[in-house]
């Protein structure tokens, strides 16, 4: 169980946070999102070994341990509220929204994949399949009041229902349909299974509500369409596909993915429904990391020996002067969503390096 080895009073004020906390670690903290202030931090006596995850309202702090726990914290303080043994480690973790919202975990195991209520973690549902199977990535798709899971060992993908007015999955053929003659299931937590032509290695928040890409057990990139259940393209990158640099954009109309391998120093522009990269922006450096940010995408670039952070404006291809600059940092650099829409850069060592505030 983790203890709390620095915490300050709460406070009233609606103060954006964010968390830092790696699997194999055994430090949790969380920060102010825009000046990087410690606001709390715990050490555990058990390693993490899922990214920990906001609560939809802001209000409590998931994780997982290697001790097969799932904990909830008080925010800002890092009390732990709620604590059980799910009989398997986690190791991804995903929070839906709304007043129907759960918590769902997934690991490997025949029962590795289970919903929990997101105040007391009392288990609602737990999926049971005969062999062993492992999650590779879960998310969130908070407009369809639904879960995407995929699996690092099975060619499918689920979405799974949250809403309790969820409508009925009927399970059976297509004639079946049609003649009525199919079994309608539970709407909430019932699997809404469909065939995926390989494995999964992660899912990527698509531009619009019903897709989501993946990168395969190949490396290669996929965009998923939910509404046909089926994997309609295969897009074709310079260089391999990194799932922490492949991010949605979309500003009206135009939507789609921007793409980043290893090394580069411009990102590709994939643009919906073709999915095809027609060009790319130049960023003037290595690419660090990437973020979706409104209808804007940031960029952290390597500049000497500095790192600087810029915005790209996708719909007229053009970089925006940096945001900031921030002395060169231990690698890898990611960017961490936190509470009301802030996102931060964090480093190889887990600490905070700059913050923004959520894009307009």
């Amino acid at each position: 169980m983790l203890t709390t080895a620095l915490a300050t009073a709460a406070t009233a004020m609606a103060v954006p946070w964010v968390a830092s906390g790696h699997p194999g670690t055994t430090d949790l903290v969380v920060h102010e999102c825009l000046s990087g202030r410690t606001v709390a931090a715990a050490r555990s006596a058990h390693a993490l070994t899922a990214r920990p995850v906001f609560a939809a309202d802001g209000r409590a702090l998931y994780a997982a341990t290697d001790a097969g726990e799932l904990l909830r914290y008080s925010l800002p303080e890092l009390h732990v509220e709620a604590q059980v043994t799910l009989g398997y480690t986690a190791t991804t973790l995903a929070v839906g929204h709304g007043p129907d919202a759960v918590v769902l975990a997934g690991g490997r195991g025949t029962a590795a994949l289970s919903a929990h209520d997101p105040v007391t973690l009392a288990a609602l549902h737990r999926y049971r399949l005969p062999s062993p199977y492992t999650v590779a990535d879960m998310h969130d798709v908070s407009a369809r009041g639904r879960f995407v899971v995929a699996f690092s060992d099975l060619r499918e993908a689920w979405e799974i229902a949250y809403d309790r007015a969820a409508p009925p999955v009927l399970q059976g053929l297509v004639h079946d349909y049609r003649s009525n003659e199919a079994i309608p299931l539970p709407g909430r937590f019932t699997p809404r299974r469909f065939e995926l032509p390989t494995a999964t290695r992660a899912l990527i928040a698509g531009p619009a509500a019903y897709e989501v890409a993946r990168i395969d057990d190949t490396g290669a990139l996929g965009i998923v369409h939910l509404d046909v259940r089926r994997e309609i393209e295969r897009p074709r990158l310079a260089t391999a596909a990194l799932p922490e640099r492949i991010v949605p954009w979309g500003r009206g109309a135009q939507r789609g993915l921007l793409a980043a391998g290893s090394g580069a120093h411009r990102v590709d522009v994939l643009a919906a429904t073709a999915w095809q990269v027609r060009e790319a922006v130049d960023v003037g450096g290595e690419i660090l990391a990437l973020a979706g940010f409104g209808s804007h995408v940031l960029v952290a670039a390597a500049r000497a020996d500095a790192v600087a952070i810029l915005r790209i404006d996708v719909t007229n291809r053009s970089v925006v002067s940096p945001l900031t600059t921030i002395a060169a940092a231990p690698l890898p650099l990611r960017f961490v969503a936190g509470t009301e829409g802030c996102i931060a850069l964090v480093d190889g060592n887990a600490r905070w390096r700059a913050g923004f505030a959520a894009a307009p």
